[in-house]
């Protein structure tokens, strides 16, 4: 009971009280000098942040699909959103196995520059970009939580209900730690965003490409195991164990990627025509070329490199072609770490693809 209170109840006596029961107030009760006023504590404060906040997450999460399974972290320590994917089935749907965290910043004014892009120290063109202040904090728990799960920081204009987009998973590595790789011991960070990264444009399609980034690692993953394996695999093993293999990797639920992916869906086109035909569609055209010159493709008289048994060229050039194809899967990686995750961000390999 704060001092104020103890006072008036002090000097009021049980008459006094009852007037003031009644409603004759405190002014009657007592003389202009002894006047006390009783006061009410203050209740916890609502913000305008708060507000805009709300706002802001609600916008978003009327832009995703109503099937899609939204939660919302209360309190959030960097994560505002996390959410399921859900695709059609029969006359319902079924969960995709995807998720895919969000970060919800509102505004009332979004903040547009000019950015220069630069290839090294080279200054390439100049780029329109949304700017935005983060905390180092938030930026340092989303490069600890890895590249496996992207987190998409949304600034959201809430007058106009225009989305914003970026990877932030990305951003920070292929930005953020180039230009600046103490920013942890910074309180603060202006980040940059394309203008062109509007969902209101480009549709759910581009939460479902960041949403798939899970399964291609974990693609990635078992390509690598399998091209291991196959390095000590004998030719006459090859064969087989290909198979066996490729069955494997194409039930991962990778392929619908090919969109973002140009690279996937020619290795996909690729494995598809090796397991309808038994050779792989470079292999058979490598052959065509050397009947047209006039080469004798199948005599047995080419020696394996682990073998010294012969087998005709037509075998050989077959063998090659089904190693060259865990060749082009292995470069899938590289190309998505060099190339593709740079998609969307201020970066002049984004200019340039």
């Amino acid at each position: 009971m704060v001092d104020e209170e103890i006072i008036l109840l002090d000097i009021m006596s049980r008459r006094n009280f009852r007037r003031f029961l009644k409603g004759k107030g405190i002014r009657k009760l007592f003389g202009e000098n002894e006047r006390r006023y009783y006061k009410l504590g203050e209740g916890k404060k609502r913000t305008l942040q708060h507000i805009k906040g709300e706002n802001g997450v609600d916008i978003l999460k009327n832009f995703f699909p109503e099937e899609w399974v939204v939660r919302e972290y209360i309190p959030d320590y960097g994560i505002d959103l996390s959410v399921e994917l859900f695709t059609p089935y029969d006359t319902g749907f079924i969960t995709s196995g995807e998720h895919i965290f969000f970060q919800v910043k509102a505004t009332e004014s979004i903040k547009q520059a000019r950015l220069d892009i630069k290839n090294g120290s080279e200054s390439i063109q100049k780029a329109d970009v949304i700017k935005f202040v983060l905390d180092t904090d938030l930026l340092f728990t989303v490069e600890k939580m890895g590249n496996a799960v992207p987190v998409i920081l949304t600034v959201v204009d809430i007058g106009k209900e225009d989305i914003y987009f970026l990877c932030l998973n990305d951003y920070i590595e292929k930005v953020l730690i180039p230009a600046d790789p103490n920013y942890m011991e910074k309180e603060s960070k202006t980040v940059y965003i394309p203008i062109e990264n509007r969902l209101n444009n480009m549709g759910i399609d581009i939460i479902k490409w960041y949403a798939k980034r899970a399964k291609l690692y974990a693609f990635f993953n078992k390509i690598n195991e399998q091209s291991r394996n196959l390095k000590y695999c004998s030719s006459y093993e090859l064969e087989e164990k290909a198979k066996n293999y490729l069955n494997i990797i194409l039930r991962n639920d990778v392929w619908s990627a090919c969109d973002y992916f140009p690279a996937l869906k020619n290795v996909k086109d690729e494995i598809d025509y090796y397991l309808k035909n038994g050779i792989t569609k470079f292999a058979e055209d490598d052959i065509k070329s050397m009947v047209k010159v006039g080469m004798n493709v199948d005599e047995e008289i080419w020696e394996l490199e682990d073998s010294n048994s012969l087998v005709s060229l037509r075998k050989s050039i077959s063998l090659q072609g089904i190693r060259n194809i865990w060749g082009q899967l292995e470069n899938l990686a590289d190309l998505f770490e060099d190339v593709i995750r740079e998609y969307f961000l201020p970066t002049y390999m984004n200019t340039i693809t």
